[in-house]
């Protein structure tokens, strides 16, 4: 599977708005981008320290409140999408080449 042509911002703004509570874990995030983009099924493991880098220091995502516990009983915080990030996303997705529209269909599991 190609790489899509997205930056990471906007991998994590399409599973964060696509999750029913809008909300969701770090493991959570990865499993969504590994779901809906195979590249990602084979990679290094380095593009998972970069999701967690944009979601630490870039405004477009906050850490909620609410905590979840995981299987091993640790807490895991959820990560949001603020209304900042909602539209750069849209600025993003509306400044997006047909070109590559097309490679990121190219690259989904289910366009």
């Amino acid at each position: 599977w190609p790489r899509p042509p997205l930056n990471y911002s906007i991998f994590i703004t399409l599973a964060l708005c696509n999750s029913a509570s809008g909300s969701l874990t770090v493991q959570q995030i990865y499993q969504f981008i590994r779901w809906h983009f195979p590249f990602f099924q084979t990679a290094p493991e380095g593009w998972k320290s970069t999701i967690r880098h944009n979601l630490c220091f870039s405004s477009c995502f906050e850490k909620t409140t609410v905590f979840m516990c995981s299987e091993r009983n640790r807490k895991c915080c959820l990560w949001k999408l603020t209304p900042e990030g909602l539209r750069k996303f849209q600025e993003d997705a509306q400044a997006l080449p047909k070109e590559a529209l097309d490679l990121v269909r190219q690259s989904m599991s289910e366009p």
